[in-house]
């Protein structure tokens, strides 16, 4: 029965998509590309996309990976309103939410399953957001409309960003300080009595830029108590001292108010009416967020350019799971502070030798994490301070015009306190007893090596030989088995990237990745004795029909297992299929159409694959119209059209919900 649903819902999406498009296949067929539009293709210039996959701008064809640049006209022309319905639109990318929204969302590439949020690595204008436990990156802090582009970079990356890259890396970059003065106003409204305001201002003094940006979003939500407010405030600044030196300066502010309705039963999922409600109605949780960032650029010309970042993240977190209504709510907040301090630098020089452009790259990163956890009224108090330092060395080398080989390795080192402290009686007052410290101390290691090979400016080929680590994150430390160790992988890949005149690109990947002693999340935390296997193909296209018509689509297949018991990895999906259309009707308006499909999953709490029945598979379609004309834009877009009654996560056949159908409408106003 789901799969004849899931086909008539393809089919008819199939069918309007072909009605609306026909009349135009037709006329494209009469009018073929001309010889000089072949060789002056204007749609597809890989070469002069430059990425921050190796934190070196470089174009994706020197990169062993498969690599995905998502720009802010993608976005603009996405029917995606936030960074994770985005991201679930590419090759290889599952995400999952408890909340319904974008609050602490996880985000999987290749197939990490329960413990994505820790072994994929997201960064935003090169601060990591990913935090010290195991609750995942605050993507939900970063608003999409001030994305510039993002990158995802599939595979090992420990190498370059350390412990964590395992499945992959995800670097958000937003908008830069502006050389042109402007102001941009956005504001929409849409179901669940959603609301959204965002501001933003860019201007000059001389050669000092300024950009100030602030916005608001509140919402109702999908289900009972699944309320979801954020507000949030940010300014940079650039200077350029002179050609060869400048420097940036950021600050960023965030705060929330969230609900927290829990999950709901295997009987209740696929009910409408039932699959809102909660049992928990007074449970909720607030946040607030600070980050700061210091960036100075040098150009030494001959003798390489170097880059230094000081960057800072602070995260308060309370929140109240079982609310009491004989206990006071400020007796019943649980807390989260996690102060972060994070340098980076790195040295990169070209040389020429034997006639080829050559590069050598030197990098230094240290983090510094305090982080204090204390459970309310009587819980006791985790306390833990975590210091990692790490080298590495990337060297890469055009051994012709069309191979290019690149040669990395790193040296890690962690250093981790942790001090569990007690609440005790001392006189009718109940006072804080500090435990005992103890303390954890691993030197971790690195390397890969890739190739790259081009037959023509068109078609390239990739592979890659790469390992990982992973050191447990401060909740696993907290209830663990003696002897919990890091995890160490292996990731081996090989594809290649097409070009097709000027309507096509392609790129296809195989992977194939190897962890030893994965660390996994339970009631005591440990590693498992048995290896995992990840093998999978990933393929991704763009295909403009008409100088007005862009389709894309993806596919994944991911086949995640336990070695020796030869059972599935819980929470990753084998398939998963996106596609979509970007139409530009007439010059002012346009109709963007995606449709996201996910296979079943295996419940996260069932490794042996025969406790509890499998989510099931589910797909969505959504839709954006809009229209500009002049300095105005407007929109409205219908998510979840067929309003699929479905979710990404479940444990113990406890699942949590997703929103049905949303209908929102908006206006921008830009003036320069």
């Amino acid at each position: 029965m789901m799969k004849k649903k899931i086909f008539i819902k393809i089919f008819v999406f199939a069918a309007s998509l072909f009605l609306l498009l026909h009349p135009i296949f037709l006329f494209a067929q009469d009018n073929e590309i001309s010889d000089e539009e072949e060789e002056n293709p204007v749609q597809f210039e890989l070469d002069a996309i430059v990425v921050t996959a190796n934190k070196v701008q470089e174009p994706i064809s020197d990169i062993p990976k498969h690599v995905t640049v998502i720009s802010s006209e993608d976005i603009k022309e996405s029917t995606a309103k936030n960074i994770i319905e985005l991201l679930a639109q590419e090759a290889g990318v599952n995400v999952r939410t408890t909340f319904g929204n974008d609050k602490q969302a996880v985000v999987d590439l290749r197939g990490m399953g329960d413990t994505a949020a820790s072994n994929v690595i997201v960064m935003v204008d090169n601060l990591m957001l990913n935090a010290a436990d195991q609750s995942g990156p605050s993507i939900s802090s970063v608003p999409i409309e001030e994305i510039e582009r993002i990158e995802i970079v599939r595979g090992a990356g420990s190498v370059v960003y350390g412990n964590g890259a395992v499945g992959g890396v995800i670097n958000i970059i937003t908008k830069k300080a502006g050389k042109t003065s402007s102001i941009d106003l956005y504001s929409s409204y849409g179901s669940y009595n959603t609301f959204d305001l965002r501001g933003s201002l860019n201007g000059n003094i001389k050669d000092l830029y300024l950009n100030l940006n602030a916005g608001l979003h509140d919402s109702d939500g999908y289900r009972d108590n699944g309320f979801f407010r954020k507000k949030d405030i940010s300014a940079k600044s650039s200077y350029a001292i002179n050609d060869r030196f400048s420097f940036l300066l950021s600050g960023f502010y965030y705060e929330d108010e969230y609900g927290l309705p829990g999950p709901i039963s295997k009987e209740d999922i696929n009910s409408g009416s039932r699959r809102v409600l909660t049992d928990r109605p007074d449970d909720s949780g607030e946040t607030s967020e600070a980050r700061g960032r210091f960036e100075f650029d040098m150009d030494f010309e001959k003798w390489g350019t170097l880059n230094l970042i000081r960057g800072y993240h602070l995260r308060d977190n309370r929140y109240i799971i079982g609310f009491n209504p004989q206990i006071p709510r400020s007796d019943q907040k649980d807390k989260i502070d996690e102060d972060t301090r994070q340098f980076d630098l790195n040295y990169v020089k070209n040389y020429t030798s034997g006639g080829q452009t050559q590069m050598v790259q030197l990098g230094i990163d240290h983090y510094i994490t305090d982080y204090i956890r204390e459970e309310k009224p009587d819980g006791p108090r985790k306390n833990s301070e975590t210091e990692s330092f790490g080298i590495f060395i990337n060297n890469r080398w055009s051994l012709t015009d069309s191979l290019m080989l690149s040669a990395r390795a790193r040296y890690n080192n962690f250093q981790g306190y942790f001090r569990t402290d007690e609440k005790k009686l001392f006189d009718d007052v109940k006072i804080w007893v500090n435990g005992d410290t103890t303390m954890s101390e691993w030197d971790n290691s690195a390397y890969s090596i890739g190739f790259t090979y081009s037959m023509s400016p068109k078609t390239s080929f990739f592979s890659s030989y790469a390992t990982s680590f992973r050191i447990p994150n401060v909740d696993e430390f907290a209830e663990c088995e003696e002897g919990l160790q890091p995890q160490e992988g292996v990731n081996i890949e090989i594809g290649g990237r097409w070009q097709f005149g000027s309507f096509m690109s392609m790129t296809v990947t195989l992977f194939d990745i190897r962890i030893e002693d994965e660390i996994y999340y339970s009631d005591i935390n440990r590693n498992y004795e048995d290896k995992t296997i990840r093998q999978g193909i990933e393929t991704d296209f763009t295909l403009y029909t008409t100088e007005d018509i862009r389709m894309w689509g993806s596919y994944a297949f991911t086949k995640a297992e336990f070695d020796k018991k030869n059972t599935t990895i819980p929470l990753v999906p084998e398939h998963r299929v996106s596609a979509g259309m970007h139409w530009q009707i007439i010059s002012q308006l346009a109709l963007s159409l995606s449709g996201v499909y996910t296979g079943s999953r295996f419940d996260g709490n069932d490794t042996n694959n025969d406790r509890y029945e499998k989510l099931d598979e589910y797909i969505v379609f959504d839709s954006k119209l809009t229209y500009e004309y002049k300095s105005l834009m407007i929109f409205a877009g219908i998510n979840n059209i067929f309003n699929e009654l479905y979710s990404t996560t479940a444990y113990n056949e406890q699942y949590y919900p997703m929103p049905g159908r949303t209908i929102y409408g908006g206006i921008r106003w830009t003036y320069y």
